[in-house]
């Protein structure tokens, strides 16, 4: 019963306004968080079925119980129990919600919902909302951008994401870190893209992964990984990671690249607190400032820029689903404002000759592709470099990938199994 009141809780919060993640109490079970990370993505087909069992729509006042409702409705599709316990689990949880009248409703609801779940599923069929687990808004911005694999994208970012780590080159390397995974018989595989990526065939707590706390590896999607290679980092360079935090990208560059000297910079200071965790556990050295870009006045420029902005997050969907309640089709304008802004600051910073790396974790062209033509369009000063050069076209390509290149950077979508959707575009600046 706990369960569900600690998930009702956490979806309480959302509803509300909150992102999960702040949501999440540290006391909160792992069978809670599996409760409110599914109903949230799933929340669409959820919502339809309920629809369909209810004979009118629960008063605001009683949001709590519909939401518990949620849960159940998903701990039948999705535990690894018998339904009738879910069932159970569910309808005490309404008593502990302090409205015991509702403990007649849920059983009801419930049971009702295992003797016509096939009924509900073919009375939600053509509800695109229900059947992609989508918002309307960005089933058609996907649909547009992606009419040949929309499919694949609204399906991958309705399972778990697999756990990647990241491997510390400066301390072990990738065979030697898997080989020490399968003597403990921890599943795992190497990635296709990056050199340093290894996917775990089961997620589990980084304080049972050997290494962990020396710093032999960090977990990281196997897209955030790339940044290395693309931003061409050399030795005695000065760069500046710009939207820093939580910090993995500035660890992975200065895990390869030690004798740099890196700032790397984000405007929350909670957040950027936790850049220097984690550069403390890495035993790195960086400087790290709590400080908006846009009033960053350094006194010498930069060599290298990685301007990671602030985004849509349409591909980390699967990571946070909770996006899908919480952002607006209106939200997306703003944040292109933004981005244009950042990149405007940044380009500002950046030494003649220097190169800049833009990223986003979005699928929308809107914030990518077509941002860097609007920047190129209005800065004779800038190029695109390739970045065909530095990653695999087959890899890219292959079955247990899915991305494209274009001509302003590389879109990477989420895939089962696979990377998270990230955007790159590598830029120069030239003399004028």
């Amino acid at each position: 019963m706990q369960e569900y009141l600690s998930s009702v809780r956490i979806l309480l919060k959302v509803a509300n306004g909150r992102s999960l993640d702040t949501a999440i109490n540290a006391s909160d079970s792992p069978l809670s968080r599996q409760i409110a990370y599914g109903v949230l993505r799933h929340y669409y087909s959820l919502s339809a079925a309920l629809e369909q069992l209810l004979e009118k729509p629960l008063a605001d006042k009683h949001q709590d119980i519909e939401l518990l409702l949620l849960a159940g409705i998903y701990s039948i599709n999705a535990l690894n129990r018998p339904a009738h316990a879910s069932v159970n689990f569910t309808v005490d949880a309404a008593a502990g919600l302090k409205k015991p009248w509702a403990k007649k409703l849920t059983n009801g609801v419930l049971r009702n919902y295992q003797r016509k779940q096939e009924l509900i599923a073919n009375a939600c069929h053509g509800d695109r909302e229900a059947e992609t687990n989508h918002p309307d808004w960005l089933i058609k911005r996907i649909e547009a951008a992606y009419s040949d694999c929309s499919e694949q994208i609204f399906a991958a970012n309705q399972v778990e994401p697999p756990m990647t780590l990241r491997v510390n080159l400066a301390k072990t390397n990738r065979n030697a870190y898997l080989s020490l995974l399968h003597e403990q018989d921890i599943g795992a595989r190497a990635g296709l893209l990056a050199d340093t990526s290894i996917y775990l065939e089961t997620p589990r707590s980084v304080d049972r992964l050997p290494g962990f706390a020396e710093g032999l590896v960090s977990v990281q999607d196997e897209a955030s990984q790339l940044v290395y290679g693309l931003l061409n980092v050399h030795s005695g360079q000065h760069v500046l990671d710009a939207c820093a935090a939580p910090g993995g990208k500035t660890c992975a560059i200065l895990e390869q690249a030690p004798d740099i000297t890196m700032v790397a910079i984000d405007k929350d200071s909670r957040r950027s607190a936790t850049i220097s965790e984690n550069l403390k556990r890495q035993t790195l050295d960086c400087k790290v400032i709590a400080e908006d870009l846009l009033a960053h006045n350094p006194d010498q420029s930069y060599d290298r820029i990685l301007l990671d902005v602030p985004c849509s997050a349409t591909g980390i969907l699967r990571r946070h689903p909770d996006i899908k309640l919480l952002r607006l089709d209106s939200d997306i304008d703003k944040l292109v404002a933004t981005q244009q802004d950042l990149l405007a600051k940044a380009w500002s910073l950046l030494s003649v000759n220097g190169e800049l790396l833009y990223s986003t974790c979005s699928v929308l062209p809107t914030e990518n592709s077509e941002v860097i033509q609007r920047f190129l369009d209005q800065n004779a000063d800038a190029s695109l470099l390739s970045i065909e050069d530095q990653i695999s076209v087959d890899a890219i390509q292959s079955g247990s990938q899915q991305g494209m290149f274009y001509p302003q950077g590389l879109q990477l979508l989420p895939t089962t199994g696979g990377t998270d959707g990230f955007f790159f575009s590598r830029l120069k600046k030239s003399p004028l």
